[in-house]
């Protein structure tokens, strides 16, 4: 550890961030705090930096870095998660990280291993998720011991019960996330599994599949599968599921929803090479071309040329989702992304060797991929292995595509060249492509040569008698390029050939990609795939021009346009492009037995004679296909006339689908895939399929997780407006990518397994904080597609600059040990492997003194009283952002800071400017829709996930849940979590209604008192009233005779401890009232609401005689006009504005502000 003296700036802590760090983070010794926040900045920044030794950095280089460091953090620019600011530098062993990821595998010892394995974990201080997919589902045979397998949910209560008894670092108690796949056989109990609120230290989420979503979608069922022996069990409904799911999230905030397959094919699995893949690994061989916006590009050129993006591929309208939008505000409107029939990729990849299969359709489509790559067909997504041969139509691209809009040619043309002799060589050979060129290489293609190799180095053409047009058209460009005129020679039959010689003409056409092979082995020229469409039709048109026909055929009463070779690869390479013109063709073997001796011809050594081999394919164009090509493409001589009038002119609709006719093994070959995130298609050869997916996260990984508080870089200009530094929030990125790769090398990892595994991928995960405080800063509204796209753009520019400052590390440092076998390896060598995640920032945020994540507020202000030996003390606690623009503005007071603390809202308070009320607002303001897109915004540019909460009032309805989970998926977030106010409630309830206390029914001591039973049904009323601390439900039963029985009451959420108080309430009232007593039920029922009336609570609301005191005073109201002894208030309307946020009970400081919000809970009032 560095020795130097710590730097002198010192950071600017609010009375939140001293307590937080007080208790939780300043090093104690003997119970007491005996460090200062700024020491804690120092001993974490010189501890981190010590990592900059094992590169060869100086002692005064490596304290220069950690006083930029500690200038950071104590500017609160940027903080590392809670375990680095807890356990960095302190020499207690404890770890740096905040999550990992262990595997769970299906016999008992991989089970137990994975819980010793997170209670080290949850006592050094980190959290873990774990994947119970792998296991064998319940009641499952198992063959070592002949008996029954308990299950996932059985063992989840297992890791349960560990990590509840497990106290991280004596500071923070484990977090987990627990996912299993929604095709497991027990996904319906594990859906369920929180509702009887016994587990309680997991999340839940339930991973879809693209299978699942698709099924859903169409309202189909889908297959549960067995993951030990890989067979289908059953088949459940998809929109039952969904619907299940829906429901338990509504009532507990569980199950939240990954969308795995998007997962698996986003940046957040770099390493698809690695370790064990549990998802499919679908993919296609390097040579498939992809309709792209600049043509039809090679897939392995895409993955050593757009391996991070920059190109966008064609889509297929048939598969475009039904809501391909953006939200504007109050209505959808089409995205941008979506031009001329293509969305952009995120990245392209090389995935390693695979098997692979050769599908084939009837039509002559070919396409090599891993068996289980799906292809669209008629009956929906298909995985190659899984095709009927003769039964199963593919789809095919159906619409015209894009081609290259730059006219250059791909490699340097010269004019000039010099020979071995020393003599100089003039041609005026063409630098871009024009429609000439495309004729040339398709006479060239179709009835020329070419010769490489040897000093009689030529490109030659020939010309039968009827083709004297095109030799007239053709030879002035040649010459032209050539640089002198060349004679036309005359030979046997009337053929007329032009012949050039050269080395240096010869390589320009072998540079375009031409092949100097026989007849048998000719191919469309490379070049052209990415040509612009001038040059792709005039090459057609020479073609067929030079080898096509046109036919009648009076049999079928039809005409149709045919194109003979030798070389099968040449038409399918015709094919691909005709289909990118729109025009769908078939290719046909006319091959014969060999003959011999067909004809004679003069050669200039003399006569040969010709014989054939017999091979013949024919490419044949029909139906409306044929008219557009004559309007598209054409002939270049009097055959145009022959098709303009042909003897059958009508023709037929053809359908952009083909049978499939084989399903080949082709051996082990290297694939790639790409990611498109909206569509989740690409068309490869023609054929409209689907992208691949890996195992999101590998096993033993863990992620070293820091986050840039955004609103430090709001700066005023000379004109008064606000404004991003984008130079400093630059400067800021590049410094903490290099912390964070820093806490790589001195983290004292818990196992040696993951100290290997983070060290071979070196993931870290830099995000962000403070988004809603510099909304508010900039005047943008949260609730606005201004904040949608700011959040884009300033997500794009953490992207950039990270994956920058990563690579800059590479060149300093190395790559990641895995970089050879990562999606990164055909761009440019990467130090980290992932560099983006938006984590939760619960109590760095507080720290900070910044809002949390990319969250809106939660609260503008919030009371808080401290009890001191004089009384109590009321401390309004007011957002520091909020209130600077408040006093800047003119309208603070401290009353308005007190009227807005009761109730977290700026709505409807007097004072306030509209424009104020329209930028301050909070979570529980802003309808859900707003929460998704904020997410989708964030997640677009995010290597890893985006933490988030989309907060829904306790009113939202289980459609407003799906809702949410459904535009998340069209949106393309990675996955999402709902939490509805006072959510796990109803559930609570329903027990209470439905179980009788049996303590309640037992004697009285004495022996002579028993409590009334309860009859089998009640009738009553329920009361919805507001309370300081929520919405409460209130619900009173009478007996036949109208006498009062029984009060439930619903406040909080179920498992809380505000829950837990509000239903010993209702129990303590309903067992006084079922009591025998010389009092009537009612008489009791009054003694109550004068025991409870007027007590006082820390948040009071309303006003005059409506006002509420406390939880206790809101029930003696609402029982007093039950019984009629008050009129019942007036009935306004309720809007989510008006309402304040809700929270549990904080064990720290007893008030109602522990609330849930990035995934995670934190008190408000810390």
């Amino acid at each position: 550890m560095l020795s130097e003296a710590r730097p002198t700036k010192v950071g600017k802590w609010t009375d939140a961030a001293l307590r937080v760090l007080r208790e939780r983070y300043l090093t104690r010794r003997d119970g007491e705090v005996v460090e200062t926040p700024e020491e804690m900045c120092w001993r974490v920044a010189q501890s981190i930096a010590a990592g900059e030794a094992r590169y060869g950095r100086s002692p005064a280089a490596e304290h220069e870095i950690a006083t930029a460091f500690y200038d950071m953090m104590v500017e609160g620019e940027f903080l590392p998660n809670s375990p680095t600011l807890m356990n960095a530098g302190k020499g207690n062993g404890l770890q740096y990280s905040a999550c990992y990821v262990l595997p769970v595998g299906d016999s008992m010892e991989e089970i137990f291993d994975s819980v010793k394995a997170a209670a080290i974990i949850h006592k050094s201080g980190g959290g873990t998720g774990f994947a119970f997919s792998r296991l064998r589902p319940k009641d499952d045979l198992v063959a070592s011991t002949g008996g029954r397998a308990s299950g996932p949910v059985s063992f989840l209560r297992v890791f349960n019960s560990a990590t509840e008894a497990v106290k991280q670092g004596g500071t923070r108690r484990g977090a987990n996330r627990v996912i299993l796949r929604v095709d497991h056989p027990d996904i319906l109990e594990f859906i369920d599994c929180q509702l009887d609120g016994g587990i309680t230290n997991f999340n839940i989420s339930v991973a879809a599949t693209d299978a699942f979503m698709e099924a859903l979608e169409k309202g189909t069922e889908y297959d549960l599968i067995n993951p030990h022996t890989g067979a289908v069990v059953t088949t459940l409904s998809a929109q039952q599921v969904f619907e299940r799911i829906v429901r338990a999230a509504w009532r507990t905030g569980d199950p939240g929803m990954v969308f795995l397959d998007r997962i698996n094919a986003s940046p957040a699995n770099p390493t698809p090479a690695i370790g064990s893949i549990e998802a499919t690994n679908p993919c296609v061989t390097g040579e498939a071309r992809i309709a792209t916006d600049r043509g039809l590009l090679r897939i392995d050129r895409l993955a050593s040329g757009y391996a991070a993006g920059g190109v966008a591929v064609q889509v297929d309208q048939r598969l475009l989702p039904s809501r391909l939008l953006v939200w504007e505000g109050t209505h959808d409107v089409p995205i941008s992304s979506y031009v001329n029939g293509c969305l952009p990729i995120t990245r392209a990849f090389p995935t390693g060797e695979r098997e692979t299969v050769t599908v084939r359709t009837h039509a002559g489509f070919e396409l090599v991929c891993t068996p289980d790559h799906r292809f669209m067909t008629e009956r929906g997504w298909v995985s190659a292995g899984d095709l009927k041969v003769g039964a199963d139509r593919v789809l095919i691209q159906s619409d015209p595509g894009s081609f290259a809009a730059d006219p250059a040619l791909p490699f340097e043309v010269a004019s000039e060249f010099r020979g071995r002799n020393g003599r100089a060589y003039r041609h005026a050979l063409p630098t871009a492509w024009t429609g000439d060129l495309g004729v040339v290489l398709g006479w060239l293609v179709g009835d020329g040569w070419l010769r490489a190799g040897d000093r009689n180095c030529r490109v030659g053409f020939s010309f039968g008698p009827h083709d004297v047009d095109m030799l007239e058209r053709i030879k002035p460009v040649l010459d032209g390029w050539y640089g002198q005129a060349v004679r036309a020679v005359e030979r046997e039959r009337g053929v007329m050939r032009l012949s050039y010689h050269g080395k240096f003409f010869v390589d320009f056409f072998l540079a375009l990609g031409v092949r100097p092979e026989a007849a048998a082995k000719k191919a469309v020229p490379t070049s052209l795939f990415t040509a612009p469409r001038e040059a792709v039709v005039g090459f057609l048109r020479a073609l067929f021009t030079a080898d096509g026909t046109v036919r009648d055929n009076p049999k079928s009463n039809s005409s149709w346009i045919a194109l003979t070779s030798k070389s099968r690869e040449l038409l399918c390479g015709v094919q691909r492009l005709l289909l990118h013109l729109g025009i769908k063709s078939q290719i046909f073997d006319r091959s014969r037995p060999a003959r011999k001796g067909l004809f004679e011809y003069a050669s200039s050594t003399g006569l040969r004679s010709y014989s054939s081999d017999g091979v013949l394919y024919e490419l044949g164009i029909f139906g409306k296909s044929r008219e557009v090509f004559r309007t598209e493409v054409g002939f270049l001589n009097a055959k145009q006339g022959r098709l303009t009038n042909v003897r059958f002119r009508g023709f037929y609709a053809q359908k952009f689908s083909d049978l499939v006719e084989a399903v080949e093994p082709s051996g082990v070959r290297p694939v790639y895939d790409l990611t498109e995130p909206q569509s989740h298609s690409m068309i490869a050869n023609g054929f409209v399929v689907h992208q691949c997916g890996e195992q999101p996260l590998l096993p033993n990984e863990a992620c070293n997780l820091g986050s840039l508080n955004v609103a430090r870089f709001a700066r005023r200009g000379e004109s008064g407006e606000m404004s991003v530094d984008w130079d400093e929030m630059e400067r800021v990125v590049r410094l903490a990518v290099r912390f964070l790769d820093d806490v790589i090398e001195m983290n004292p990892y818990p196992l040696p397994e993951i100290d290997a595994t983070v060290k071979a991928n070196r993931r870290i995960g830099l995000g962000i904080m403070g988004w809603a405080d510099l909304l508010f800063l900039l005047g943008i509204p949260y609730d606005s597609q201004e904040a949608i796209a700011l959040g884009d753009r300033l997500m794009a520019f953490v992207k950039e600059k990270s994956h920058d400052q990563s690579s800059k590390l590479a060149e300093e440092r190395g790559p990641f040990p895995n970089w050879s076998r990562s999606i990164y390896t055909t761009v440019r060598p990467m130090r980290n492997s992932t560099v983006t995640t938006i984590a939760p920032t619960g109590t760095i945020s507080m720290i900070a003194g910044c809002s949390s994540g990319v969250e809106p507020i939660f609260a503008l202000a919030f009371e808080h009283r401290v009890k001191q030996s004089d009384g109590e003390r009321v401390l309004t606690f007011v957002n520091e952002t909020f209130e600077a623009i408040a006093r800047e503005q003119g309208w603070f007071s401290d009353a308005l800071m007190a009227e807005i603390a009761k109730r977290g809202t700026l709505h409807g308070i007097p004072g306030v400017p509209p424009e104020a009320e329209r930028v301050f607002r909070t979570a529980h303001e802003i309808v859900f829709e707003w929460h998704v897109r904020h997410q989708a915004a964030f997640q677009r540019y995010t290597d890893n996930g985006v933490s988030k909460t989309i907060n829904l009032p306790n009113e939202a309805t289980e459609g407003d849940v799906a809702r949410a989970y459904r535009l998340a998926w069209e949106l393309g977030c990675l996955g999402i979590t709902v939490f509805r106010d006072g959510c796990k409630g109803e559930q609570v309830l329903n027990v209470g209604v439905g179980k009788k206390d049996k303590a309640a029914e037992a004697a009285l001591a004495g022996g002579a008192v028993v409590i009334k039973p309860r009859p089998h049904s009640l009738q009553g009323a329920t009361y919805r009233t507001e309370t300081p601390i929520g919405t409460a439900f209130i619900t009173v039963n009478n007996t036949p005779e109208n006498e009062p029985f029984e009060v439930f009451l619903q406040v909080g959420k179920g498992g809380s401890d505000i829950m837990a108080v509000a239903e010993a309430l209702g129990r303590l009232i309903s067992l006084t009232l079922r009591m025998p007593s010389p009092l009537s039920a009612q008489r009791r029922l009054e003694e109550v609401i004068s025991q409870l009336s007027r007590i006082g609570g820390a948040q009071p609301i309303g006003f005059g005689p409506t006002k509420i005191l406390s939880l206790p005073d809101a029930m003696a109201r609402t029982l007093a006009e039950h019984i009629g002894q008050v009129k019942p208030a007036p009935a306004l309307p309720v809007h989510a504005a008006d309402k304040r946020p809700v929270g549990d009970l904080c064990k720290e400081c007893g008030q109602a502000t522990f609330i849930y919000e990035e995934g995670c809970k934190k008190c408000l009032s810390w």
